[in-house]
């Protein structure tokens, strides 16, 4: 059974109450759990408010264990000789609430908002407080809060004092990072044992503040697996491939990247150049005629497979049969950066990835990662931007199907999918890795909006089409086919600029290239992006940058994950 571990793993509320209890069947109890909790948060708040003159603080207290918690944390900062108070919302005395009765037996101050109906006291409390803790909702938050409870809410965020949430700033939900109709705005927020996914997905991410643990002791184990895991440095790192100093460009793999058309000539040039700034070995750009010249004069560093067009912007069968017949060399094929969506280019997927309703005379499959190489070489290979001849066609269907490579489908790639029907049986358990953004997620799915769940919707499309999904927005979500999830949760509108998607796939694709399954590939795909983003976001600002500053930033990202690491 796989270890916990602190600061790797993420929870959902169910897993978090699961490892709860395997603690106390282990031989923990309840109040010593949260006595543990308490005594780490309370050290943090203690370390806080010393370095202010005369800290005063305040505890909002609500009826479940984070309000257990909460009083706990009070007692703390009181035998400390700190002023303290507490605020109770819906907690009534009971002969088993040992919280309370030590909070009592402390004599700490206890004022029910019951008996504070115009919130008056509250508004004298924040008057005089240095320092708030609030503890009035935890994991178990699941609807809108109450209008009165809400009002607490405002007045607390009103008073700008800041704020250490107990395990979860009150309003925000655990699993999904929803916000039930308001949040405590946190200048800090601990984490109960470990962080759960509702700390790193927005909007309510937005209102953690700094993020910390507070540990206490977990269970060695779970029966069942401890699934999700946070994209930090240490994973990040983790999953670099070596790069040996024998190594030469077959080593480091080659890269088929079909993209761009008239309009979007820019998505070719960023997802090429993203792909070669991977490490790959190669990278082919296969690109419609009408823009090859443009972009062969600005891009030296990949070489071309100029594409035949029905007219400029629109690709043909034509093409797909010869990017086929180039791709035995090929370690990873990436489609859709800047396609367009038009008829014919809509045929030229169908028929480049084996989903063409006419029977073709070319069959297309896949290639596992070990299986990359083709063993019948033709003769009288096709020239750039020509159509493949009958006699060659009728040669290749003697030799059986082309088979693709590892592949990644992006933008207008995924866009073109959503118009077919059954899609994902020809894709299903092949190491395809699809790239949506919420928009285009929704179309996959035959929706008109994504619903809020968003970790839980990757996950089951990932494990119901057979295929690894990275779901964009605010925060990345990296899902696999074996329920397998990744959370990249750092927002950084650097990144929010037209291009960021074509060089994360072309990031993808080179990945691919390099010998990585798709799942890791795609995680460190979205890691080193998000570190070239910090680096543009520290050295630019978040105001005014473009693509080409990410793309020239990947170096230094991957100097960054590399540093005191193997090489």
């Amino acid at each position: 059974m796989p270890k916990i571990v602190p600061g790797y793993h993420i929870t959902t509320a169910a897993q978090m109450r699961a490892i709860e209890q395997r603690a106390v069947d282990q031989g923990a109890t309840w109040p010593g759990l949260m006595a543990e909790v308490a005594q780490a948060m309370a050290d943090v708040a203690l370390t806080i408010i010393a370095k202010q003159p005369q800290p005063a603080v305040l505890v909002l207290v609500g009826a479940g264990n984070n309000g257990g918690d909460a009083l706990v944390i009070a007692r703390h900062i009181k035998e400390a000789g700190h002023q303290v108070s507490c605020y109770l919302y819906k907690r009534k005395s009971q002969a088993d609430d040992w919280p309370f009765a030590a909070a009592q037996a402390e004599a700490i101050p206890l004022i029910f908002a019951a008996d504070d109906p115009e919130n008056q006291e509250l508004q004298r409390l924040l008057q005089t407080s240095t320092f708030v803790i609030d503890g009035l909702f935890g994991i178990g938050l699941s609807r809108p809060l109450a209008a009165d409870v809400a009002q607490i809410i405002s007045l607390v965020n009103a008073s700008k004092v800041p704020v250490l949430a107990v395990d979860l700033p009150s309003g925000l939900d655990a699993d999904t990072g929803k916000i039930w109709g308001t949040i405590i705005d946190a200048s800090y927020t601990l984490a109960a044992g470990l962080s759960k996914r509702g700390h790193h997905l927005y909007p309510g991410a937005a209102y953690v503040g700094k993020l910390g643990i507070a540990a206490f002791t977990l269970p060695d184990s779970m029966e069942e697996p401890m699934t999700t895991t946070e994209l930090n440095l240490a994973t990040i790192r983790s999953l670099v491939p070596a790069r040996p100093v024998d190594g030469h460009k077959d080593t480091f793999g080659r890269v088929m990247v079909v993209a761009g058309s008239y309009l979007y000539p820019g998505a070719a040039w960023l997802s090429a150049t993203a792909a070669a700034r991977s490490g790959a070995g190669v990278v082919t750009l296969a690109c419609p005629r009408s823009i090859y010249g443009s972009t062969a004069a600005h891009l030296h560093e990949v070489t071309y497979l100029p594409l035949p067009e029905v007219e400029p912007g629109e690709l043909t069968e034509a093409a797909a049969k010869l990017v086929h017949e180039k791709l035995a060399k090929y370690k990873a094929l990436l489609v859709g950066p800047g396609l367009g969506t038009e008829a014919g280019t809509g045929d030229f997927l169908r028929t480049l990835i084996g989903l063409a309703s006419s029977k073709r005379r070319l069959g297309v499959g896949f290639l596992g990662s070990s299986e990359l190489e083709i063993p019948a070489k033709r003769k009288g290979g096709v020239g750039f931007g020509l159509a493949a001849r009958p006699k060659e066609e009728a040669k290749a269907e003697e030799q059986g199907p082309v088979l693709l490579p590892p592949l990644v489908i992006d933008a207008d790639g995924l866009n073109i999918l959503a118009t077919i029907e059954n899609w994902q049986e020809k894709l299903r358990d092949q190491p395809v890795v699809l790239t949506p953004h919420i928009g285009e997620m929704a179309r996959l799915l035959g929706e008109e909006t994504l619903g809020e769940d968003h970790p839980q919707i990757a996950l089951e499309a990932a494990a119901r089409w057979g295929v690894t999904v990275v779901l964009k927005s605010a925060h990345t979500i990296i899902a696999s086919p074996d329920g397998s999830l990744a959370l990249h949760g750092l927002a950084n509108p650097a990144l929010a600029t037209a291009g960021s998607g074509d060089i994360l796939a072309g990031l993808t694709a080179g990945l691919l290239a390099q010998g990585l399954a798709p799942f890791e590939a795609a995680q460190l795909a979205v890691g080193v992006h998000g570190v070239a983003g910090a680096l543009v976001r520290e050295e630019l600002g978040e105001r005014g940058t473009i693509a080409s500053d990410i793309l020239n930033r990947l170096p230094l990202a991957w100097r960054k994950l590399t540093e005191g690491g193997k090489q």
